[in-house]
């Protein structure tokens, strides 16, 4: 377990480490650029300048899909599915799944008490709601119907669109800036990328 940790966290490192890396060359050579010829690089901007609203991004996963009128063709059949799953699921937790394992596998990250709490707490969320699932597969074999007062309080849509449209909109102080002191704000990109350039420099030596 400590292996695989470590390599997560070393993998996750380099690509953090390269990332930070060229963003900052990349603010030096933009910040070199707005210091020598300012209008060239403010006219690549221009052209690059496009917004990418994340509403309309994810408008298609916010469509809902109703699969109700699937599951109640084929309600013997999902609730057949529903029962045979409960069932082995509740048979593997309570009489094949042994926490101790687990909780040796995490030691490094608390407490062994902090864990077997945990996992047992988990152990048992999980087998109470597959057995919860059982009658709820029953009932959806012969009466499918008794669910329908159920289901009409429980189904919610839940979107992921912001909540505040104002999160979404564009800001243009910072381009309005960069036009009225371009100089200014390439010597601050420049003097910024080259610090961090410097530190990161810094820190494979040390």
């Amino acid at each position: 377990m400590k292996t695989a940790i470590a390599l997560v966290v070393g993998v996750l490192g380099q690509t953090l480490f390269l990332t930070l890396v060229a963003g900052a060359a990349l603010g030096l050579v933009i910040g070199l650029l707005l210091l020598v010829d300012s209008e060239r690089a403010l006219r690549w901007n221009a052209y690059m300048n496009r917004w990418i609203s994340t509403g309309n991004a994810l408008s298609v996963l916010d469509r809902p899909r109703d699969i109700k009128r699937l599951i109640y063709h084929w309600h013997r059949v999902v609730g057949l599915l529903v029962i045979a799953g409960a069932l082995y699921s509740v048979n593997v937790l309570a009489f094949g799944f042994r926490t101790e394992p687990l909780v040796r596998s995490f030691r490094d990250l608390a407490s062994p008490t902090a864990l077997r709490l945990t996992v047992d707490s988990l152990k048992i969320f999980l087998i109470a709601g597959n057995v919860a699932a059982i009658p709820a597969g029953i009932i959806l074999c012969f009466r499918p119907s008794l669910l329908k007062e159920l289901e009409g309080w429980a189904d919610r849509q839940y979107g992921a669109r912001l909540a505040n449209a104002n999160l979404d909109a564009p800001r243009y102080p910072p381009d309005e800036f960069v036009r009225a002191h371009p100089r200014l704000a390439g010597a601050l990109a420049a003097l910024g990328s080259l610090f961090v350039l410097v530190s990161l420099g810094a820190t494979l030596l040390l």
